[in-house]
């Protein structure tokens, strides 16, 4: 098969690998669309110790099953059109055991990481994926390319259920990028009274105004801290979304937030640049809580399908660019250079996974 496989930092080279064979506890999928990740980007450009190169990444993956292994034939069936999230639990330890396999104390090889990804024309999950509900049906109205965002509004969710957002509550999302305007749309559909979103760049800035966030503050041109009092009444915000791999948006939020108030960490800060200074006292005196959120589990991809089926989310709206693999080069150049929003990969072609759906009422932009 084809595949676009990371050889070396800041190379990538299409090229013929064996084929991926199924085993009885799996599926084989044909990747009709794979989506760039800020993550797939960092193990291009950094390495990651999960993924040692050379390696086929990518983990934002739609397709169509081709073939089922014997264990698993009465659970899923040929042309079955399904998503493959990157579940890595265990589905044994205690964590695992509690619903909570993102916290898996024994993971097991990721896709994208230590198991082979999407940017290829064929995967075969993990049958530990496969166990954990990772491998979930797309719904008839969804495009492969639309369902493909739906790993990342996967843990956009489960973010969001430590926030518990209500109408009550003024949402601040520091950061516009795809999983920053995801936030908004999310916080949304929760019933949030206001939504504020705040980024350096201009251009992202724009391009986050198609989600419909009720204020968007440029925090280069003006003051966060001022403007964010001015529009809760001197308060804060409720929530607090840093959706940037940002220290310093980290320890800012601390001055912006309400009392009672809640924050989630979603963005992972990059390596070197982990530790952060915050005020104990603020976090006493207001009674405010902070959350961290990393990755997501089964049943989190299986509600974020819904949620673009009903139209709450509105998938197609995030992808800007769309490359075939021979072009994942310029796929990956226009992550790194935030040109856009989403960018997908198709393996078998454009068309492949932007047809309109099996029952052909595809959602539109």
């Amino acid at each position: 098969m084809k595949a676009g496989v990371v050889e070396a930092l800041n190379k990538v080279v299409v090229r013929e690998v064996p084929d991926s064979v199924v085993t009885p506890g799996s599926v084989k999928v044909k990747v009709h669309a794979c989506a760039v990740c800020g993550s797939d980007i960092r193990i291009f450009t950094q390495g990651d110790p999960r993924a040692q190169l050379p390696q086929i990444i990518g983990h934002e993956i739609a397709g169509e099953i081709v073939e089922v292994g014997a264990a698993v034939s009465t659970k899923f069936h040929v042309g079955q059109r399904v998503c493959v999230a990157p579940i890595h639990g265990c589905n044994r330890c205690v964590y695992c055991r509690r619903g909570k396999g993102n916290l898996c104390i024994n993971p097991q090889p990721s896709i994208g990481y230590a198991s082979s990804g999407g940017f290829a024309q064929y995967i075969v999950p993990p049958e530990s994926v496969v166990d954990a509900g990772g491998v979930n049906s797309i719904p008839d109205n969804v495009t492969y390319a639309e369902a493909a965002m739906s790993e990342l509004l996967a843990t956009c969710i489960n973010a969001q259920e430590k926030l518990r957002i209500t109408s009550n509550d003024t949402v601040l999302i520091m950061g516009a990028g795809p999983a920053g305007c995801m936030h908004a749309q999310l916080a949304r559909s929760k019933g949030a009274n206001k939504i504020i979103m705040t980024q350096r760049s201009t251009a992202r800035l724009e391009l986050c105004k198609r989600f419909d966030p009720d204020v968007v503050i440029n925090s280069v041109e003006e003051s966060l801290c001022d403007r964010v009092k001015e529009e809760t009444d001197g308060l804060g915000a409720d929530v607090i979304i840093v959706a940037a791999p940002s220290a310093e948006a980290q320890e800012h939020a601390l001055d912006l937030v309400a009392p009672a108030g809640r924050i989630s960490f979603f963005g992972g800060l990059p390596k070197g640049h982990h530790m952060i200074t915050i005020s104990g006292n603020t976090i006493h005196y207001r009674e405010c809580e902070i959350f961290g959120a990393s990755s997501s589990l089964g049943r989190q991809n299986r509600e974020a399908l819904s949620l673009i089926s009903s139209g709450a989310i509105h998938a197609r709206d995030y992808i800007t660019h769309r490359f075939a693999l021979d072009d994942i080069g310029e796929a990956f150049r226009t992550v790194q250079e935030k040109l856009g929003l989403k960018v997908v990969v198709f393996p078998w072609g454009v068309e492949s996974g932007f047809e309109s759906s099996v029952s052909g009422n595809g959602q539109s932009s």
